[in-house]
């Protein structure tokens, strides 16, 4: 026997699904709660089933049950699951707009769930995952069609200023130009996306397996070739088609990382020559997780025309956004916020990551000293060095990019990536020049792979013109602390270095007590160098976990001097300043909690 509401809700865990099968009807009926509302059964009959089945005002029993088919299902999964479908028998029509749409400005994605059992609730989601993935606003994803017979979802984008009911869309290739692939399955998973498509259709897989060993003994090269749409003719003179035969296929810039992610990215036409991509050799790390991890071979395309840069509408929105979003939190509503880890996972997926084109950095080579291909310093905020010879350009060039503070006071930090073998001097020529008074490193020599270099001395060391001399180490419960001196001549600076080794590799701190500790003991370090510096942060991207410090230093801050925090804007400052800092939602989440408990401290001490 079970006890429910009359509403047809399960008193039991939120989040979850309860199949119940009744021998009468001999059908499911499936019964979903959640957290913030009550939701309708999702069977087509139910209304039915309940007015058979509910007699009580307040309660129902329901009796001669089957216990061996009762089904409690999670959602959202992290991969595609058939019983996703549960969600969607629903009696609610899909948010469809059927509008005549041009084909070239048609995207199609093709799902490995039923198109036919979408309903509001999922396309919503699908909305904003795809908004997120593109950098764009929910309202400018616009469902037009499902097409049950190739399981399909076709939409389009509109701009920012588009009117109701009217079919004004961007082009699919313009726009397709910037959807980032990762994000997308990352905020979609659940629907087990295959297929993304302006007007031919790319197979994406999303992993493949390589032995390590064999990539390093062979090279391999891997040839990927984009999979056209078999179709007939006939299928093209339909009214709303979504191919264009007479265009030129689009090319899948398909990445391949050494962890086996396969990640693609949808870019125009270059040439009809064989397929250009090739594994790249031995050399360069990949970022986990980035957008490229394969080397695009120029000389297999022949005659290419120059690449211009052109502002496209979604780096526009994504500027316009960066600059402008905000939610402002009191005490209780970011102890509220903190409770509620969906509300800011959604927040953090709709924030453009606004990575930079390395098209936008005019230095010959400077790939060289990245760590990481596609993490690449904001060329506006870039920290420039002083040359040794001005006619050489990459001599000026380091990862690394200045951070506003609180109250967007200029240059309070500087985030950078781990030092790389080949940077370790130009490392310590920016501390010199920069007169920085701390170092903050949040990141082990090695985590699987090498995430930076032994950039330091036992005791005494000479790095291009600096010398640096270890005065004393303290070791302390989560980091280590050494007191440095940097001679140049006759000249002399102390610099604080805190090595932060507490981070669990491909995790977020289980307590962010460790690192709020070590942000107020930086900050009292910084207070008594007034007149110096920037900080600088450093982990081995530079943009993730120096992510988190920053904005939770910000955050402190602002909290301390107004009673209230800001994150989203301090977040989006910090993209604006450099691309990508706090890269996932867990740290998104991880640096509100930093935040909270940082707010509990000052309530207590202004309680004594």
């Amino acid at each position: 026997m079970f006890s429910l509401l009359s509403t047809g809700c399960f008193s039991g865990d939120s989040d979850h699904f309860l199949a119940i099968h009744q021998r009468k009807s001999g059908k499911p009926v499936f019964i979903y709660h959640h957290v913030q509302s009550v939701e309708k059964s999702l069977d087509s009959d139910s209304q039915k089933i309940y007015k058979h089945n509910f007699h009580s005002s307040s309660h129902a029993k329901i009796s001669n049950l089957h216990p061996a088919i009762i089904v409690k299902s999670a959602f959202p999964r992290r991969a595609y699951d058939p019983s996703l479908n549960l969600l969607a028998m629903t009696a609610q029509e899909p948010e469809v707009e059927n509008l005549p749409i041009p084909a070239t400005n048609v995207i199609v994605v093709a799902l490995q769930m039923d198109v036919n059992k979408l309903n509001i609730t999922l396309l919503r989601i699908f909305r904003q995952g795809v908004a997120a993935a593109l950098g764009l606003l929910p309202q400018q994803i616009h469902i037009n069609r499902l097409i049950g017979k190739k399981n399909c979802v076709e939409m389009f984008v509109s701009p920012t200023n588009r009117k109701p009911g009217i079919s004004d869309a961007l082009p699919s290739e313009e726009v397709l130009r910037s959807l980032n692939i990762n994000v997308l399955h990352q905020s979609l998973s659940q629907f087990g996306i295959t297929e993304v498509s302006p007007e031919v259709l790319y197979r994406l897989k999303e992993k493949i397996q390589f032995s390590l060993q064999q990539d390093k003994e062979k090279k391999q090269e891997i040839h990927l070739s984009p999979i056209p749409l078999q179709t007939t003719r006939s299928e093209y003179k339909t009214a709303n088609r979504m191919v264009q035969p007479e265009q030129a296929p689009k090319v899948v810039n398909v990445i391949v990382d050494p962890q086996g992610q396969c990640v693609p990215e949808i870019k125009p036409p270059l040439s009809a020559s064989p397929s250009p991509f090739k594994m790249k050799p031995v050399g360069l790390q990949e970022r986990r997780g980035s957008n490229v991890s394969l080397t695009l071979d120029m000389s297999s395309l022949g005659n290419v025309e120059p690449f211009v840069a052109v502002p496209t509408p979604r780096e526009k929105v994504a500027m316009e956004y960066l600059q402008s979003a905000s939610r402002v939190l009191t005490r209780q509503q970011l102890r509220d916020t903190v409770a509620c880890s969906h509300l800011l996972q959604t927040e953090f997926m709709e924030i453009p990551m606004n990575f930079v084109d390395p098209k936008e950095i005019a230095i010959p080579s400077h790939g060289t000293k990245n760590r990481y291909k596609t993490i690449l310093p904001n060329p506006l905020s870039r920290v420039c060095l002083k040359p040794k010879n001005p006619a050489d350009s990459l001599s000026t060039y380091i990862n690394a990019n200045y951070i506003r503070g609180y109250g967007g006071k200029e240059k309070s930090f500087i985030a950078t990536q781990g030092p790389m073998i080949n940077t370790v001097n130009d490392f310590w020529q920016m501390v010199w020049q920069e007169d920085s008074p701390v170092i903050v490193m949040i990141t082990k020599l090695k985590e699987k792979n090498e995430k930076c270099v032994l950039y330091w001395p036992e005791k005494r060391g000479i790095y291009g013109k600096v010398e640096v001399l270890i005065k004393d180490v303290q070791e302390c419960e989560n980091y280590t602390v050494r007191n440095l001196t940097l001679k140049q001549g006759s000249q002399s600076q102390n610099v604080k270095h805190y090595w932060y080794t507490s981070w669990p590799d491909h995790k977020t701190p289980y307590s962010a007590q460790p690192l709020l500790q070590l942000m107020l003991d930086v900050e009292e370090d910084r207070m008594a160098s007034a007149g110096r510096g920037p900080v600088i942060v450093h982990c081995s991207a530079g943009i993730g976990r120096t992510g988190c410090f920053i904005a939770t230093a910000i955050g402190c801050h602002q909290l301390k001097e107004e009673g209230v925090v800001d994150a989203l804007s301090i977040v989006c400052q910090l993209r604006v300043d450099r691309g990508g800092m706090i890269q996932t939602s867990e740290q998104y989440e991880f640096v509100h909690h930093a935040l909270s408990l940082y707010e509990s401290r000052l309530s207590a001490e202004a309680v004594q």
